[in-house]
């Protein structure tokens, strides 16, 4: 199968086959460039019930600079890694700053956003402007690995160079939007990590790594172990179902995040009343796996100096996953909104 083929193969393949996601009925720059940024680390599933209310807050880079950053992090709560959020809104910025709010159609200029890297900038031109530029992902990454049976590690300089070198030579030119898209599609559905569906694949006639596909990409091996940190939170109720909350630092993990009172080191829950309830959750950081803990404290009277009232509208403040996760599980007797 010759390389025109196998891009026709793949193309048809993609537009019978493939998901209906807003991002991709509506194609507008815009919305590229939301998607991308929230699907950064963060499966389908998860965006999907929350991109279109997002857009409608946000509908333009205009709209959102003039919302400020705290409600766009306020907007992201449930996505994670608010650090995206902040890199989105210096993104759209940036975009009012320097191109009228239009989001430009340049790679260069797209690579001079705040966030945004080598794949974000060609995934946004290539599906939101139709310029020939090769995104690759992890799906695609594997894709190309298995489909030109390349047995150099992709994780090292030289691999990288060779996978890009790869997605270029293979791009289509015709249709790189739908040809990008198909790419990372096929690798999230069929040419899996640990499972690929040859019998199904478009590709499977021009493939040279099926029969070894188990071992490819040839990637590090994971380190098994990673640095534990456990951290507590108080959860104080009072008598009226209110709780209260502070703003983390603007430097450091969930920096501005509002987030419960932290019990310190050494300190006891003693001090603030009786533990009625205790709840545990762990989330696995980039290098460290993260343990908290939040005691639900019943009390007279909530401690001054902090932000006070509803548990719901601590919620509505967007605070980091885990917390928002165990507040939901430890007041599940109150009024939450």
């Amino acid at each position: 199968m010759e390389i025109g083929q196998q891009r026709q193969a793949l193309l048809r393949w993609y537009q019978t086959t493939a998901r209906e996601l807003p991002w991709r009925s509506h194609p507008e720059p815009w919305r590229v460039m939301v998607s991308e940024f929230m699907l950064q680390q963060t499966q389908v599933k998860t965006v999907l019930p929350r991109y279109e209310p997002f857009l409608e807050r946000f509908p333009s880079p205009q709209a959102m600079v003039d919302a400020g950053e705290e409600a766009v992090i306020s907007a992201w709560a449930g996505l994670g890694y608010y650090r995206r959020a902040r890199a989105l809104f210096a993104a759209a910025s940036a975009v009012v700053d320097r191109h009228q709010g239009v989001v430009p159609n340049d790679l260069d200029a797209l690579r001079a956003l705040p966030g945004v890297g080598a794949y974000t900038s060609a995934a946004i031109a290539s599906i939101g402007f139709g310029v020939a530029a090769a995104v690759v992902d992890g799906n695609v990454e594997r894709v190309l690995a298995r489909l030109r049976s390349m047995h150099e590690p992709v994780r090292k300089a030289a691999g990288r160079r060779a996978i890009q070198r790869l997605a270029d030579e293979f791009l289509n030119p015709s249709d790189p939007g739908d040809h990008n898209q198909a790419m990372m599609e096929l690798g999230a559905r069929v040419c899996r990590p640990k499972r690929a569906d040859c019998l199904i694949c478009p590709l499977q006639t021009a493939c040279s790594g099926q029969q070894d596909w188990a071992a490819l990409p040839v990637l590090p091996e994971r380190k098994k172990a990673v640095p534990k940190q456990v951290e507590q939170r108080l959860f104080l109720i009072d008598a009226h179902g209110h709780t209260v909350w502070r703003r983390r630092p603007a430097d450091g993990l969930y920096s501005n995040l509002p987030d419960l009172l932290e019990l310190a080191v050494g300190e006891s829950a003693a001090l603030y009343g009786e533990v009625t309830a205790r709840k545990t959750t762990t989330q696995r950081l980039s290098h460290r796996e993260l343990e908290i803990e939040a005691l639900r404290i019943d009390v007279d009277g909530l401690p001054s100096g902090y932000h006070t009232g509803p548990v719901g509208a601590f919620l509505a403040e967007g605070p980091p996953t885990p917390v928002a996760r165990l507040v939901r599980q430890l007041a599940s007797d109150l009024e939450v909104g």
